[in-house]
């Protein structure tokens, strides 16, 4: 019987710990917690078509309207993929390089044509975020405020659990001569991320229909 009670403490402990873990909003892991699985979305044409001069490029050659595939082939890092409704997430299974840090990477679909991408950084420090901050705006020019909910309204259309408005703080932006948006903002505590908007996604973080 002693046994048997010494077991359940363990467990109500463990699962005590595990929710806290939940809870605080920082773990990697809530892209996949509150999803449900639904069929892989159906794959679109490939870009073929030669971009544009101005057009952005991510890490080793990656661009906006890319399916699941063309990225896998340019993205070396080992990936876990979750389809959810008309969305697909992709993962890095470790941390990528980001400047003189590292960071999980996330990759956003919607129809299989990537929209959305972002480093997140876990357990990072202010020192870290300005360096960051400086980093990016020595890329793309001059910081200017962004506006936290803009930045929840684009993910809550991914994944309504992923963010708290009230937690999403120094929110900045920049706009590259294409029309992509760089966020960098805290989303957590401790915990920040640098998420890169395409043009076509950016025009249409809101819902509009009726108003």
């Amino acid at each position: 019987m002693k046994k048997i009670t010494t077991a359940v403490l363990v467990l109500v402990m463990v699962f005590g710990v595990c929710t806290a873990g939940a809870e605080s909003g920082g773990s990697i892991l809530d892209w996949f917690l509150p999803a449900t699985d639904t069929p892989a979305p159906t794959l679109q044409p490939a870009v073929t078509e030669t971009p544009a001069p101005n057009a952005f490029r991510f890490r080793e050659g990656i661009r906006w309207g890319m399916n699941t595939q063309q990225v896998k082939a340019l993205e070396s890092t080992p990936m876990t993929e979750r389809a959810m409704s008309n969305w697909s997430i992709m993962l890095t299974d470790g941390k990528v390089l980001v400047s003189r840090f590292t960071a999980d990477l996330v990759f956003m679909f919607r129809e299989d044509r990537l929209l959305m991408a972002s480093y997140e950084f876990q357990k990072g420090t202010s020192d870290d975020f300005l360096y960051l901050s400086g980093a990016l705006a020595s890329v793309y020019g001059e910081k200017r405020e962004a506006d936290p909910l803009k930045i929840k309204a684009l993910m809550d259309a991914i994944n309504p659990n992923r963010y708290k408005t009230e937690l999403i703080t120094q929110a900045y932006g920049w706009m590259t001569e294409d029309g992509t948006t760089v966020f960098l903002y805290y989303y957590a505590a401790d915990a920040f991320a640098i998420t890169y908007v395409s043009p076509e996604l950016g025009r249409n973080a809101y819902q509009t229909n009726g108003l």
